[in-house]
C-alpha cells in the first residue's frame, strides 16, 4: 500500500530550534519573576499578642505569623490543644516563651527560623554524669531538628538542635535511648560509654501521605483531586506471569481485566477502564485499551502482527515497584489525545539515597496444566447419534400439480417424486444414493474407538522464573540493576514463551543542584505459536488452538497414522518468533532555587520483531520446501521539557505549577519475503543461491519468490500545564490544559485542546466534623475534563492508494483504495468528556476505608466507516468522525483491617463496579452494520451497548403442520416460510419457530436478526485478602463477573455438524431433542444441519446469563526468623507457594467463561485455554 506524503505538519529543523529557544527564554523570565516575588524576611522578635485564653497551637501559629519562626515540638511533651493565657501588649519573643513554657517543665532554643521546644533538664549536681552525644538523620541523610531523645524508662531527655545534633548528660553509662518524632517510626538505640551515635529515622507513612505518581508529577492521597487507584508490588509478588496486565485482574475498582486467551506471551488480555470507549474498527482499539506509561514514557502495548507477541510481555513484572491507574479526566487529560481510555502508570524499582547495598535473588518453578477438558460424547454413542441424524435427514421436492414443496414421507415417495428421505437413501436413484461411510464400518477397529484428542494435544508443563536484583545508594547516587529470566512452556504442544531482560536505573547528583536520571531496559523474547502460517503478518492478537482436537472424531484411534501425521506436521513446521526491546531514558533536572526546577528528558522505545517460518517439502503440495522471513521495527523518540514550581506561603497556601513541552516521533518499518523449493529440507533460510525464482508448471510459470515492505511515520507536538492549589490542607484545586498537534489528522483539524479542572474538600478537617470521632479522614472530589483518542492509521486522512492492482501497457499502476481510501481533510480526534464525583473516607483510626465514584463519559466524533451515496466518485465508503457513545457507572472500593498488631495483620478489600454502556448516535441516526479494517462486520444498535449479540428471535418449536406459515411467492408458488434460497428444506415440525422480523416470508441472516444480549458484564470486581501472622503471609484474590450474555457455540455447532466423523462436544445423555408434538426440548429434531437455520447457534434461546467467581491467585509464604540468618550474612529468606486459576464457580455450560470473546459473546471453543498454575519459589535478600 502506498500512502500520500505528509503535508502541512512537518517542522523544519530551524523551526523546531526556534520553538526550543522560545521555551528556554520563557523559563528564564519566569525564574526571574519568581525570585522577585518570593523574597521574605523572618521579622522581629518584639511581639504583640492579645489572644486571651487560647491553645498552644494557635499561639505558635501567631508566633510564626509575626516572626516567621517555625515552632517545633513533640506531641508527647506538649498537648497542642492545651489552654494557655497570652495577653501581652509588648513583649520580647524569649520572654513570651519563658512565660508559657516554664510552668510545664519545658524550655526552648531559638536558632534562626526555628524554635525548638524541649523538656527542661533537672539539676542533679550530686550525681555522676555521663556525656552522650550524637546526630539524628532521615533516610536521605538530612539532619532532623526537634527530635525527642530520652532515656528509656526515665524522665530524662532532650531534643535535637537545628543541625540534628543532641547532647545528654545521663546518670548511667549504658542503656537505651528512645528517639521519636511526629511522622517517623520511634526507634530504640543502645548506647555505651561516650561513643557518638548516628541515628537514622524512617518515615511512618500513613496511607494518606504515601506518594503517588501522576501525570508529570507526584501527589499524595490527602491532596489528590482525581480518581486514582494504586497497586503495590507487594500485592503481586510471587505470582509468575509473562504480562503485568494479568496480575491486575480484580484489584482495581472500575478496571475490567479479562484473559480471553492463555497463550504465553500473546495478546488477548483485555484491559478496560470505565467501559468501552470506541467502536472496534481497529485492532488497537478492539478492547478500548488504556495508555501504558513506564517511568514517565508511553509504552507501545500492541500485539505484533509479525510474531503475535504482545508488547506488555516484554516488561518483567519483577522489576515493578508500583502501579497507578488514572481513571478520570482530571488525572488523565495531561496525556491529551491518548488518554480517553484511561492511563496506567508503571514505576520500576530504584535505589534510595544512603541505602545499604541490597542483593535479592528470586527463583520459582511452576507446574502448568489444563484444568479440565470439554464435555464430549464419544465412541458408540457418537456413532449412534450421527446415524440417527442421517436417518432423520429430509429434503423436499416440488409438486408441480400443487405448485408447492413437499417433504417425502417414505422411500417410495422420494423415489417416485424426488427429494430425500434420509441421507443414505437420497431419492433412491443410483445418482442420488450414497455409499456407506465410516459410521457404518463399525467392524473396522480403525473406526471403533473412543478417543479424547485433547489429551494428545495438551500437556502438563513447567515454568521457570529467576531474577537477580541489586540496589543501593550514597549521598550522590542511587542505583537499581536487575537481570531476569522467564521460560514458560505452553500447555498446548508446540507453544511457549521465554524472555531474558536486563534493567539498570541510575540517578546521580554530580552537584547538589543537578540530577541526572539514566534508565535502561533491554529484553529479548522467543515465542512459539500453536497455529503457524506461511503468510505475511500472520501474528494473531487472540491466539487460538489448532482445529485438530476440535474436529477429530472420537471414533478414530489416538495412536493412528492420521494423528501421527498431524502431530508430525506440528513438529515438522519450524517457526522462530523473536522480539528485541530497548527502552532508554536520559533526563536532567536543575534545581534553580528552593521549589523551582527545570528538566528535560529524552526517551527511546525500540522494538524489533523477527519471524522465520519453514515448512519441509514433505508437508507441501507440490513437494517443495517453503520459507518465510519477516522483520518489523517500531520505535518512538520522545523529548519532553518541564518547569516546576512549588511553594508554601504563610503555612496555609500551597501552590504547584508545571509547564511542559513534548515532541514525539513514531516510525514503523516492515520487510518480508518468501521463497519456495529450497535445495534441502535442512536449509531453512533463502540464501543467495539454491532457491530458484521461477518454476514451470503444467500450464503456467509460477513465481517462487515474493517480497513486501512498508514504512509509516507520524509526529506529535504538545504544550501542557498544570496548576495545583491547596489551602490549609482542606481545599484543593487542580487545573490542567494540554494542546496536541498530530500529523495523522486532516489539514483542517491538526490541533486539539484538552482541558480539565477538579476540586476537592477534606471535610474531615473542618471544626464542625470533630464530633464524629469515628471518622479519621473524609474527602469529596469533583472533576470534569476532556481527553482524546487517535486512530492508528497514520495516513487515513490523506486518502489511501493501492499499488500493484493490475497493469497498464505492461507497467505497474497505482489505484485509489475505493473501499475506504477517500480523502477527508476534516478527519480528526475522537473526543471524550468526563464528569466524576468521588468520595474518600477512612474510619476507626484508618482501619476502614471507603472510596466511591460516580462518572459519566461521553465520546463524540467516533471513527466510523460510512458509505458514500451514489456512484459519481467511484468510492463506496469513507472514514469520518461520526457517532457518539456514553459510559456511565459507579465504583466502590472498601478496605478493612480486621486485625493489625506489630507483627500481624489481616486486611480484606472488596471492589465492585457497574457500567452502563450505550451507543447514542450514528452517522445517519440509524442502527448500522460496519466492517473494521480487517474486514470483520459488526452491528451497532442505538440505545444498546457496543458489545452486543445479534441473532434470531424464536417463539418455541413448530409443533405441527398448523404452526407453519405459508406465503404466495412472486412465481405463483404457495410455499412455507423458509430460509431464502433453500426452498427444499422449508420449516417443518421439530424446527425452531424463527421470527420473520420483516414479514417477507423468508428467514434471512441480515434482515431478521435482532439484538438478543450484551457480552459486557453487569457487575465486576474483586475480593482481596492479605494476612500476615508472625512470619507467615497469605495473599488471596477472588475475581468475579456478573451478568455477561454469551452463547456456547461449541456443543450446538458440533452436534449439528453434517460431517460423518466429527466430535460431539455435548453430553447427549443429558440433553433432549424434539421428537413429537408438545416437546420443549433442548435442541430441534436430531437431523443433519440442513441449512434452514433451525440449528443456527446464534439464537435467543441459547443465550446464557453468565456469572462466575474465580479464585484467581493464592500465595502463601513463610519468612525464616532473622536470628537464624545473621550468622550466614543473609537478611531475609522467604519461601512461598502460589496457585493461579485454582477454582472456577460458574453457571456457564462451557469450559471457561473468561475466555469468551468480550466483543461478540460467542464461544466457539477455539481460544487458547487458561492454565492452572502451581508455583513453588524462594526469595533471598542479602
Amino acid at each position: 500500500m502506498k500512502k500520500n506524503p505528509l503535508t502541512g505538519f512537518a517542522f523544519k529543523k530551524s523551526e523546531r530550534w526556534k520553538i526550543f529557544l522560545i521555551m528556554r527564554l520563557t523559563m528564564i523570565l519566569l525564574v526571574g519573576f519568581i525570585f522577585g516575588a518570593s523574597a521574605n524576611s523572618l521579622g522581629q522578635y518584639q511581639m504583640k499578642v492579645n489572644m486571651g485564653e487560647t491553645t498552644y497551637e494557635e499561639l505558635f501559629r501567631e508566633i510564626r505569623k509575626q516572626t516567621g519562626c517555625i515552632v517545633m515540638y513533640n506531641n508527647d511533651m506538649l498537648d497542642k490543644k492545651a489552654k494557655v493565657k497570652a495577653d501581652f501588649d509588648q513583649i520580647e519573643l524569649k520572654d513570651l516563651l519563658h512565660r508559657v513554657l516554664t510552668n510545664r517543665g519545658l524550655t526552648f532554643e531559638i536558632n534562626r527560623e526555628f524554635i525548638i521546644v524541649m523538656k527542661a533538664t533537672p539539676k542533679t549536681d550530686d550525681v555522676k554524669k555521663y556525656r552522650i552525644s550524637g546526630i539524628v538523620k532521615d533516610k536521605k541523610g538530612e539532619p532532623m531538628p526537634g527530635v525527642t531523645i530520652k532515656l528509656d524508662s526515665m524522665l530524662l531527655g532532650t531534643a535535637t538542635d537545628v543541625n540534628g545534633k543532641f547532647v545528654l548528660e545521663l546518670p548511667v553509662s549504658s542503656g537505651n535511648l528512645v528517639c521519636s518524632f511526629v511522622g517517623y517510626k520511634t526507634k530504640k538505640i543502645p548506647f555505651k560509654g561516650n561513643k557518638d551515635l548516628v541515628v537514622i529515622l524512617e518515615e511512618d507513612i500513613s496511607e494518606l501521605d504515601e506518594v503517588h505518581v501522576v501525570a508529570y508529577g507526584q501527589t499524595n492521597k490527602r491532596e489528590m483531586t482525581g480518581a486514582i487507584s494504586v497497586v503495590k508490588a507487594e500485592s503481586i509478588k510471587g505470582i509468575p506471569s509473562p504480562s503485568i496486565a494479568n496480575l491486575l485482574q480484580g484489584r482495581v475498582a472500575g478496571m475490567d481485566v479479562t484473559n480471553i486467551t492463555g497463550a504465553p506471551g500473546g495478546g488477548g488480555t483485555q484491559v478496560t477502564i470505565r467501559g468501552y470507549n470506541s467502536l472496534s474498527v481497529e485492532s488497537g482499539r478492539r478492547f478500548s485499551n488504556p495508555l501504558w506509561v513506564v517511568d514517565g514514557v508511553p509504552m507501545a502495548s500492541f500485539t505484533s502482527p509479525v510474531t503475535g507477541t504482545n508488547g506488555l510481555a516484554d516488561l518483567n513484572p519483577e522489576v515493578i515497584e508500583s502501579i497507578q491507574i488514572l481513571k478520570d479526566a482530571s488525572a488523565t487529560s495531561l496525556y491529551g489525545s491518548r488518554a480517553a481510555n484511561g492511563v496506567i502508570i508503571v514505576t520500576t524499582k530504584k535505589g534510595r539515597k544512603n541505602q545499604s547495598a541490597q542483593f535479592d535473588v528470586n527463583f520459582s518453578y511452576t507446574y502448568n496444566v489444563l484444568p479440565e477438558y470439554p464435555v464430549q460424547t464419544g465412541g458408540k454413542a457418537e456413532r449412534n447419534f450421527r446415524l440417527l441424524q442421517r436417518f432423520n435427514a429430509r429434503k423436499a421436492y416440488k409438486d408441480q400439480d400443487k405448485n408447492m414443496y413437499i417433504y417425502p414421507t417414505s422411500y417410495e415417495e422420494a423415489y417416485t417424486k424426488g427429494g430425500s428421505y434420509d441421507a443414505y437413501w437420497g431419492d433412491g436413484t443410483v445418482s442420488g444414493n450414497k455409499n456407506g461411510d465410516e459410521l457404518q464400518d463399525s467392524l473396522n477397529p480403525f473406526y471403533n474407538n473412543s478417543t479424547n484428542f485433547y489429551k494428545y494435544y495438551f500437556q502438563a508443563t513447567k515454568t521457570l522464573n529467576a531474577n537477580i536484583q541489586t540496589s543501593g545508594g550514597s549521598e550522590r547516587m542511587t542505583y537499581s540493576v536487575g537481570l531476569g529470566y522467564y521460560d514458560e512452556e505452553g500447555i498446548l504442544k508446540g507453544t511457549g514463551y521465554s524472555r531474558i531482560n536486563l534493567m539498570g536505573n541510575f540517578i546521580m547528583n554530580p552537584i547538589p543542584m543537578l540530577t541526572v536520571d539514566f534508565r535502561n531496559y533491554l529484553a529479548f523474547s522467543d515465542r512459539s505459536r500453536g497455529v503457524k502460517s506461511s503468510g505475511f503478518s500472520a501474528g494473531n492478537e487472540v491466539e487460538v488452538i489448532p482445529g485438530d482436537p476440535l474436529s477429530q472424531s472420537t471414533l478414530l484411534p489416538g495412536n493412528n497414522s492420521v494423528t501421527e501425521e498431524v502431530l508430525k506436521g506440528l513438529r515438522g513446521v519450524e517457526e522462530k518468533n523473536n522480539t528485541y526491546r530497548l527502552r532508554s531514558t536520559f533526563g536532567l533536572k536543575l534545581d534553580i532555587m528552593k521549589g523551582l526546577n527545570i528538566s528535560n528528558t529524552i526517551s527511546l522505545d525500540y522494538s524489533q520483531n523477527n519471524r522465520n517460518y519453514f515448512s519441509p517439502s514433505w508437508l507441501n503440495d507440490p513437494k517443495e520446501s517453503l520459507t518465510n522471513g519477516e522483520v518489523s521495527r517500531e520505535y518512538t523518540i520522545l523529548d519532553e521539557a518541564l518547569i516546576n514550581y512549588q511553594q508554601i506561603f504563610g503555612e496555609r497556601h500551597k501552590i504547584d505549577v508545571m509547564l511542559g513541552y513534548s515532541y514525539q516521533y513514531d516510525q514503523y518499518n516492515y520487510i518480508g519475503g518468501t521463497a519456495q523449493n529450497g535445495p534441502s529440507d535442512y536449509v531453512h533460510y533463502a540464501t543467495k543461491y539454491g532457491w530458484p525464482s521461477l518454476a514451470d508448471r503444467d500450464y503456467y510459470t509460477q513465481a517462487l519468490k515474493d517480497y513486501q515492505s512498508d514504512f509509516t511515520e507520524k509526529k506529535m507536538m504538545s504544550y501542557f500545564g498544570r496548576l495545583n492549589y491547596v489551602f490549609e490542607e482542606r481545599y484543593m484545586l487542580t487545573a490542567t490544559l494540554r494542546r496536541d498537534g498530530s500529523s495523522v489528522f486532516g489539514r483542517d483539524l491538526r490541533w486539539a485542546t484538552f482541558p480539565s479542572a477538579a476540586i476537592a474538600w477534606n471535610f474531615s478537617e473542618e471544626n464542625f466534623m470533630q464530633w464524629f470521632g469515628a471518622l479519621s479522614f473524609g474527602k469529596l472530589r469533583l472533576s470534569y475534563g476532556v481527553s482524546g483518542n487517535q486512530f492508528n492509521q497514520p495516513y487515513l486522512a490523506y486518502g489511501l492508494l493501492l499499488g500493484g492492482q493490475g497493469s497498464y501497457e505492461g507497467n505497474p499502476i497505482i489505484t485509489p483504495d475505493l473501499q475506504e481510501g477517500y480523502y477527508n481533510p476534516k478527519l480528526g480526534w475522537e473526543e471524550t468528556k468526563q464528569y466524576d464525583l468521588g468520595l474518600d473516607m477512612n474510619f476507626f483510626n484508618y482501619r476502614l476505608s471507603v472510596t466511591a465514584d460516580y462518572y459519566y463519559r461521553r465520546t463524540d466524533k467516533m471513527l466510523s466507516k460510512t458509505p458514500i451515496p451514489g456512484n459519481h466518485s467511484g468510492y463506496s465508503a469513507m472514514w469520518r468522525n461520526a457517532g457518539a457513545l456514553s459510559n456511565e457507572g459507579i465504583e466502590f472500593d472498601i478496605k478493612y483491617d480486621i486485625m493489625r498488631t506489630d507483627d500481624s495483620f489481616w486486611t480484606i478489600s472488596v471492589n465492585f463496579a457497574k457500567n452502563w454502556n450505550k451507543l447514542l448516535e450514528t452517522y445517519n441516526g440509524k442502527d448500522m452494520n460496519m466492517s473494521d479494517m480487517t474486514g470483520n462486520s459488526r452491528s451497532y444498535i442505538i440505545g444498546k451497548p457496543v458489545g452486543n449479540i445479534m441473532g434470531y428471535k424464536t417463539t418455541g418449536y413448530i409443533q405441527s403442520e398448523e404452526d407453519i406459515k405459508y406465503y404466495y411467492r412472486q412465481d405463483g408458488t404457495y410455499r412455507a416460510i423458509e430460509k431464502q434460497y433453500f426452498s427444499d428444506v422449508f420449516y417443518k415440525p421439530g424446527d425452531l419457530q424463527i421470527v420473520d422480523v420483516n414479514g417477507d416470508g423468508y428467514i434471512n441472516s441480515t434482515s431478521d436478526v435482532v439484538y438478543i444480549g450484551s457480552s459486557l458484564p453487569v457487575l465486576y470486581g474483586g475480593i482481596v485478602n492479605e494476612i500476615k501472622w508472625k512470619n507467615f503471609d497469605l495473599n488471596m484474590l477472588w475475581s468475579y463477573s456478573l451478568g455477561r450474555d454469551m452463547i456456547n457455540l461449541l456443543p450446538i455447532v458440533s452436534t449439528s455438524k453434517e460431517t460423518s466423523l466429527y466430535p460431539i462436544f455435548e453430553d447427549i445423555q443429558k440433553v433432549s431433542f424434539w421428537e413429537k408434538e408438545g416437546d420443549n426440548s433442548t435442541y430441534p429434531k436430531a437431523e443433519l444441519n440442513n441449512f434452514n437455520d433451525s440449528w443456527s447457534p446464534v439464537i435467543d434461546r441459547y443465550v446464557e446469563k453468565v456469572n462466575y467467581l474465580k479464585l484467581k491467585t493464592l500465595t502463601i509464604g513463610y519468612t525464616l526468623p532473622k536470628n537464624l540468618l545473621k550468622k550466614i550474612y543473609i537478611k531475609d529468606i522467604r519461601v512461598f507457594f502460589s496457585g493461579e486459576n485454582l477454582l472456577n464457580i460458574t453457571n456457564y455450560s462451557g469450559l471457561d467463561p473468561e475466555t469468551v470473546d468480550i466483543n461478540t459473546g460467542l464461544d466457539d471453543g477455539k481460544n487458547y485455554p487458561l492454565a492452572r498454575k502451581l508455583t513453588l519459589g524462594i526469595t533471598i535478600k542479602l
